[in-house]
């Protein structure tokens, strides 16, 4: 146990005499980690939602960290956020490689043009000075009739060159036509899939704020209700540690499906990030959004899916928690989003597997 007190990761006994504790090492991780979660953008190249998802993923870890009572659940908070780094280092090196991959395929593609054409445009002005250079030495002809004879032939040249360049030219512009068709459909799978997550198939996060701008200012507007919840599996780690990495893909998989199933085809689902999920419920109340929210809770809770693991069949359960809040009139987004947070820390402290409502005060409205 001292050695744990000595990590700042564990209380000290009462009465317990700590003379070598290193004052303030638990708040110097818990600064590191937020350092990291701000410059993570900046500082090395990754996508959008995947940066997002270091961000929450290391808040998480801060959280697990400031609640820790005993070195152990310290420790472990620290040991995720070690490897929750490791994770979004690997990713953002995959990210670089292949950017710098299709930006040499692009510049091949460039280079092959420039050759097809500058080659093409050659051979056609030396087809045409030849010929300009024989109709030159036909003023040196005396006869007319070898005249009309030989300015008919290369009349006949020119147009086999013109027709020849024609046909080269609409064969590179079919070939170019096609290719940029190609890099045109690759960009529309890029933007779709750059709006998705890839695990769960849903909205990621940058698709969530684009979206959440416009809902809110629709809701501006219209003056019709707009509410935002927040939904986080109870206890994502423990089933991680449990039942390994690949089953908590699906326990994140099975909450997406399942949370989806209940919405309204106006509402807008998203992962936020990590295990957390983000509702948005257009023309919706709080207190439709809560009950709504507390009955599809109380559905995940009573369903269970089984996976094989050494030839036994193992099942997982597991719960969510939820936050909601309504938007009012003069509010902010960010004040939106902040008040779900706190109703969702809420319902974590009270017990979890429940949903929190939290109102806008009454005193911070009539201030707006």
């Amino acid at each position: 146990m001292r050695d744990l007190v000595e990590l700042g990761l564990s209380r000290p006994e009462a009465g317990a005499a700590t003379p070598d504790e290193p004052a303030g090492l638990r708040g110097a991780v818990d600064r590191l980690l937020a350092t990291l979660a701000a410059s993570a953008g900046t500082a090395l190249e990754s996508e959008p939602d995947v940066v997002s998802s270091f961000a929450s993923r290391l808040d998480a870890c801060r959280r697990e960290l400031r609640v820790a009572t005993n070195g152990a659940d310290g420790a472990g908070a620290v040991d995720g956020a070690i490897r929750t780094i490791e994770h979004f280092l690997r990713s953002s090196h995959r990210y670089v490689t292949a950017r710098e991959s299709e930006l040499k395929d692009m510049i091949h593609i460039l280079h092959e043009a420039a050759r097809l054409m500058a080659g093409q445009a050659t051979v056609f002005s030396e087809q045409v000075l030849a010929s300009s250079a024989r109709l030159q030495s036909f003023t040196r002809l005396e006869d007319i009739r070898d005249l009309k004879h030989q300015l008919a032939a290369e009349v006949t040249t020119l147009r086999r060159a013109v027709e020849e360049k024609q046909r080269r030219d609409a064969e590179s512009s079919a070939l170019l036509s096609e290719r940029l068709e190609v890099l045109q459909t690759q960009l529309v799978k890029a933007e779709e899939e750059a709006s998705i997550d890839p695990l769960t198939r849903i909205a990621n996060r940058g698709t969530f704020d684009q979206v959440f701008a416009r809902m809110l200012e629709h809701a501006r507007m219209t003056k019709q209700p707009l509410s935002l919840a927040f939904i986080d599996i109870d206890r994502f780690k423990t089933i991680n540690d449990s039942h390994g990495h690949q089953i908590g893909d699906r326990v994140l998989l099975c909450a997406a499906m399942w949370l989806g199933r209940s919405l309204r085809q106006s509402d807008f689902i998203a992962r936020y990030g990590g295990e957390e999920f983000a509702v948005l419920f257009r023309d919706a109340t709080l207190a439709e959004v809560e009950a709504r929210m507390a009955q599809v809770l109380g559905e995940i809770a009573a369903r269970s899916f089984e996976y094989e693991l050494d030839s036994e069949t193992r099942t997982v359960r597991f719960t969510a928690s939820a936050g909601a809040a309504e938007w009012g009139a003069g509010e902010s987004a960010q004040d939106l989003l902040r008040r779900a947070d706190e109703a969702l820390y809420d319902a974590k402290r009270a017990g979890r597997n429940r949903v929190v409502a939290k109102k806008r005060a009454i005193l911070g409205g009539l201030f707006r």
